[in-house]
């Protein structure tokens, strides 16, 4: 697979327990629009960029997944340097990408039209990245994870990736119905034998995905009927090493013995010793498993503190997703003396951290989470830390995030001392058990989530003296 061809081979079950499978193939150069011109939103878009202080300094341009090269010409018009990446497919049978090709090739600020597997070994940098409506149609996820990974190397020091992809709009009633789900998403094209794909990414699947491969939110621009969200390089790839071609093609083997469709509606085989599933999103390839993988793998200590602070948030919001909300990292509290490592927003509505507010009485609008990426226990100071950032106007709970504990006991004792300085009430969470959370959130066991933080928190409740 990676990218040598447009081309996507699946078998899926056709149904729970059923030994029937359903061979969907797709191609996804066929998701490029009809059209060739940049329409207004999209112009008011890419000028609101340019003029802006981000776009002050954006020369060189890499248009990844460039379709019919719509966008490319739009760039150089405005006389940037830019790269296109597309499949080579796309430009021989559509007469629009030829067309637009040609008035590209006339360009001297034209770089070239690279293919997406030579695009991996390419070592240019860039500016800006272009990811216009890409992402959502790839049926693997870990390929839409290793594209950020590629675009983390081909892009210089803080400068920008611009999201832009259109809203779920009349796609929902498509998956809402369900007789065309697909992976993570669903598959397009009734009338036609090779299929498209699409997957509505929320603006906090968006936030993570990027967060993961080192790139920080900047912002949003205001375009109808779309998600266009602005992101900065930084120098935390957490995902860096995890997500790798070999992982993926070991995942999701090629399956030749799937052929080209020869009807609109898709193939009904039995399974059998040599007629298997092959399936685009293997358990091994999910986020949460990619989240444990990365967790495993951080060493321990003062030099890997804030990929270890910004891992844990992450797996945090992951797991408390639509409890906890507007997660910030580095959050400053009185007048920028202190440096609060992560804040969340208690948004609950049910679960652990409603029954925080509402049935305990802890007041905890904001959630506040220290993590300490030491290869010994936490002691005295690193409570007393987080202790000091719990007051009224802000919340009385916190998470204090940690590699292990040995003496449990100590660690107990001294969360349960704070019940006395203002009724502060802080837990611990160690990697096993952000781990064991992320398999329970993997198998969708949400009230054995809520099971295990209340245990947390139950001491603490039957000690306070409130």
């Amino acid at each position: 697979m990676i990218w040598k061809t447009p081309i996507y081979r699946f078998r899926i079950l056709l149904e729970e327990d059923s030994d029937d499978l359903k061979e969907i193939v797709f191609d996804v150069t066929g998701s490029a629009p009809p059209f060739i011109d940049v329409k207004d939103t999209m112009k008011g878009v890419f000028k609101k960029l340019l003029d802006s202080e981000e776009g002050k300094n954006i020369n060189n341009i890499l248009d990844f997944g460039a379709a019919k090269l719509r966008n490319t010409v739009h760039f150089l018009n405005e006389g940037k340097n830019v790269c296109a990446v597309e499949f080579e497919e796309l430009s021989k049978k559509s007469d629009d990408a030829k067309k637009l090709l040609a008035i590209c090739k006339s360009k001297t600020n034209f770089e070239k039209l690279i293919f997406p597997h030579p695009f991996i070994e390419h070592k240019k940098k860039y500016d800006l990245v272009l990811l216009i409506n890409v992402l959502p149609v790839m049926p693997v996820f870990a390929e839409r994870m290793m594209v950020l990974q590629l675009l983390h190397d081909k892009i210089k020091d803080k400068r920008y990736v611009l999201w832009y992809a259109q809203k779920e709009g009349s796609y929902k009633p498509i998956r809402e119905k369900g007789e065309q789900n697909f992976g993570d998403g669903i598959w397009m094209g009734n009338n036609k034998r090779f299929k498209t794909f699409y997957k509505y990414h929320c603006v906090d699947d968006v936030n993570e995905m990027m967060a993961l491969s080192g790139f920080n939110f900047v912002k949003k621009i205001s375009a109808q009927g779309n998600d266009v969200l602005l992101y900065q390089k930084n120098s935390y790839n957490l995902f860096s090493g995890i997500v790798t071609m070999d992982k993926i093609i070991k995942a999701i083997p090629i399956d030749d013995t799937i052929e080209d469709p020869i009807d609109i509606q898709p193939k009904i085989v039995k399974m059998k010793d040599d007629v298997k599933e092959v399936i685009p999103n293997p358990c091994e390839l999910s986020i949460e498993k990619l989240y444990a993988e990365t967790l495993k793998k951080l060493t321990p200590g003062p030099d890997y503190a804030e990929e270890y602070h910004r891992l844990v948030s992450q797996i945090i919001y992951r797991i408390f997703r639509g409890s906890l909300r507007n997660m910030e990292i580095k959050q400053e509290m009185d007048h920028g003396m202190k440096i609060i490592d992560t804040v969340y927003t208690n948004s609950a509505e049910k679960g652990f951290f409603e029954n925080l507010s509402k049935k305990f009485k802890i007041k905890c609008p904001y959630i506040i989470l220290e993590a300490k990426n030491y290869s010994y226990d936490p002691e005295n100071p690193e409570f007393d830390q987080l202790a000091g950032r719990l007051k009224d106007n802000i919340g009385k709970f916190g998470i204090l995030v940690c590699r292990k504990i040995e003496d449990l006991s100590v660690a107990k004792e001294r969360c349960e001392g704070y019940l006395d300085d203002g009724d502060k009430h802080i837990i611990f969470l160690t990697d096993e058990e952000l781990l064991d959370l992320l398999e329970l959130y993997q198998d969708n066991d949400l009230d054995s989530i809520n099971d295990f933080m209340d245990k947390k928190i139950r001491p603490l409740i039957f000690k306070s003296k409130k």
